[in-house]
């Protein structure tokens, strides 16, 4: 029979067994936090944009190695207030069991660090000390935030300028007074700024000029770029561009800092549209222009149609996808009043209660008058007759309103 303890040990042996097997799956890609503050959420915005370019891999040697030495901070900061926990609990057990640990029993090799934007909370105070450049404050407040890289932009306007200081883990590696309209020049500038804090040296900036309806891959890579830049790695490589409007191209190219892309794309020949409509006797703009037919010969992308037909809202579609058909339905333009049919509804059961309330004292008083002959009930039945009379014809009358309104908005 085996033992309990046999078994408790065998399972801790597989536990283990897993760990580390499983362990280097797990750090594959650890997150690379970095924050952004400004006291200029426009200036914020723009770079968050030079991050959104920035964004994937870390490669940058000096961020690969400012991270491990980070974590190892950390994690002697942890072990020495777990040192001190153990002392006031008088835990000794415990706290010679984790003096005799190992710090680096299990080490992660080949950690890929990946960019993440993340937000942050700090104090006025604070604030102050991250927009002067404190190395000290910024170190310690990027410890107990937990976040790798912290750019602090100073930026204040003064009319149309503005003078803006950026610091990047309490060093300064940005200045400069520019407009505040025109912030192209200072994207790009901002953007070589953080290149290498984030990049290898072997990273380039190249723009890609085409439209907004253009995807791009680069090696088979779907990318998403911001202000028509992109950040790859120096050498050939081979763009894909594909599009609904565009035929799909690819083009190869020797990427180096600055480099200008602008392929020539080709459209598509234009489609053929049909509109269908309810009802099927509406008018169809197309771009803006009436129609003749329900059919579109070239049906040019992005395009626009509108359906418009009296006593009804208009229907618009927009697409920037090439389509054969569509269908439009459009509705009555009473539906957009509830009051017409909540009114109507109102009244119907209104009169409905009325009716029933003055036949059942017709009945009444008929019963009455057979139980009592003596009693001259023949005014109080003439006078129920007369009132239900009246008011089954209001309840027709009601019935054929809500009726009216329910079904045709009238």
């Amino acid at each position: 029979m085996i033992s309990s303890r046999a078994t408790c040990i065998s399972r801790r042996k597989l536990s283990l067994l897993l760990l580390i097997l499983l362990l280097p799956f797990a750090v594959v890609a650890a997150p690379y936090r970095v924050s952004v503050v400004s006291d200029d959420p426009r200036y914020s915005s723009l770079c968050l944009d030079v991050l959104s370019v920035l964004s994937g891999d870390v490669t940058s040697e000096s961020a690969i190695t400012a991270y491990e030495e980070k974590a190892d901070r950390k994690e002697l900061l942890e072990r020495e207030a777990e040192i001190s926990r153990l002392r006031q609990s008088e835990s000794f057990d415990s706290l010679e069991e984790l003096l005799s640990t190992d710090d680096e029993v299990l080490e992660a090799e080949d950690e890929t660090l990946t960019l993440e934007i993340v937000d942050s909370s700090f104090s006025d105070v604070e604030l102050e000390f991250l927009y002067k450049g404190d190395k000290e404050a910024t170190d310690y407040l990027m410890l107990r935030s937990d976040i790798d890289l912290l750019i602090a932009a100073d930026a204040t306007e003064d009319g149309m300028m503005t003078d803006v200081t950026v610091y990047a883990n309490g060093d300064e590696i940005h200045r400069s007074l520019y407009i505040s309209s025109e912030d192209d020049e200072e994207f790009e500038s901002l953007l070589y700024a953080l290149l290498p804090m984030l990049k290898g040296p072997e990273s380039v900036v190249v723009h890609i000029d085409v439209p907004s309806v253009v995807s791009v891959a680069v090696d088979g890579v779907p990318v998403s770029f911001v202000r028509s830049t992109l950040v790859v790695e120096e050498g050939e490589h081979t763009l894909t561009f594909s599009s609904p409007v565009y035929q799909t191209l690819e083009m190869t190219i020797d990427a180096e800092n600055g480099l200008v892309i602008s392929p020539e794309l080709t459209e598509y020949e234009p489609s053929r549209l049909f509109v269908s409509t309810i009802p099927y006797d509406s008018d169809i703009y197309f771009q803006g222009l009436l129609s003749d037919s329900h059919f579109i010969e070239e049906a040019d992308v992005p395009f626009q149609v509108t359906a418009v037909h009296p006593g009804f809202s208009p229907s618009l579609v927009q697409s920037r996808l090439p389509l054969d058909e569509i269908n439009l339905t459009l509705r009555p333009e009473w539906m957009g009043n509830e009051n017409i049919v909540e009114g109507s509804k109102d009244r119907f059961y209104t009169n409905l209660l009325s009716t029933i309330i003055s036949f059942g004292c017709y009945v009444a008083s008929q019963s009455l008058s057979g139980i009592y002959p003596d009693a001259d009930m023949a005014p109080v039945i003439t006078l129920f007759a007369g009132v239900s009379f009246v008011q089954l014809v209001e309840l027709f009358d009601s019935m054929f309103d809500y009726y009216q309104a329910a079904s045709l908005g009238i």
